[in-house]
């Protein structure tokens, strides 16, 4: 059971994410306020906390003027304090943390993880994602969770960059054009190909796409999948980089009561919520599952 967005978690106890640094800057400003949230999912029985490092590269931090260590300290500190709430849940069920690795995309705050029409050189991402995953592995993070991934050449190179780093299991979740195809027009099942032959990646999938793509999807991936699959749709809102907002679509508890066991009928195995989900979808989430 993942959890569901800090993002909305937080504006849900009055902090505004309108910033290019979005949840990472709450790090810095709102620490209690992101361990509360991570003690909210807990609560309603999620045993997978996201870090809220999704948007929190170095190079995001250095931009708003913060130096390198202080940049890895933040990095740090939400592994703590998603650490602090897993040790004062009082829920016997394991629970673990899940070191949230953002595309380049969400680094240029534009809607580009969406896209994935970025192009760097492979030295280039792997510069560019060193530093936090190396400061999540550190920390000892229970696994790591590529996210959002748009841009096969991005996935492709932090697979080779985890070579050289201390090993650790890793999920890869993409965003999608459509059922087929991830967002930069790479044919998932070229995707499927490299994540089922790298010994690092215990499960891959998709996350913050509609719901309504998702049984589609998974009827795609899941007659060759070989590992597990992982689910964490948005709540069917759309996303407006001009703004840096979501459109005011309804709460989505009704409609992830629908589906869950849908998408577990299919496969995946992993299941949780992303942009625009709180509370009420993880709990049922939960509720459909037990």
């Amino acid at each position: 059971m993942i959890d569901g967005a800090m993002s909305l978690g937080l504006e849900e106890r009055q902090v505004n994410l309108n910033n290019k640094l979005w949840t990472a800057s709450a790090i810095d400003y709102y620490p209690e306020k992101i361990k509360d949230v991570h003690q909210a999912y807990f609560y309603v029985g999620a045993n997978i906390a996201i870090v809220s490092t999704y948007q929190a590269s170095v190079q995001g931090y250095l931009d708003q003027g913060y130096n390198v260590d202080q940049a890895k300290a933040l990095i740090k500190r939400a592994v703590q304090l998603a650490d602090e709430a897993r040790q004062v849940s009082d829920s016997i069920q394991p629970k673990f943390l899940a070191g949230a690795v953002g595309p380049y995309g969400a680094y240029l705050a534009d809607g580009s993880e969406y896209r994935g029409d970025y192009k760097l050189s492979d030295k280039a991402y792997r510069e560019f994602h060193h530093d936090r995953l190396a400061v999540l592995i550190a920390e000892d993070c229970d696994l790591l969770a590529i996210e959002t991934m748009p841009n096969y050449q991005e996935i492709k190179a932090i697979l080779e960059l985890l070579k050289e780093l201390p090993e650790i299991p890793i999920w890869v979740t993409c965003t999608l054009k459509d059922a087929k195809t991830l967002s930069d027009g790479t044919p998932f099942k070229q995707v499927q190909a490299l994540l089922e032959a790298n010994p690092q990646v215990i499960a891959y999938g998709a996350n913050c796409i509609a719901p309504e793509l998702v049984t589609s999807f998974l009827k795609q991936v899941q007659p060759t999948a070989q590992k597990d699959l992982v689910i964490y749709p948005n709540s069917g809102a759309s996303y407006s980089p001009e703004v840096k907002e979501w459109d005011a679509a309804p709460h989505s508890q009704q409609t992830f009561q629908t589906y869950t066991k849908q998408w577990h009928k299919q496969g995946a195995k992993w299941i949780g919520g992303c942009c625009c989900t709180s509370e009420p979808e993880v709990r049922a989430i939960v509720s459909s599952l037990n």
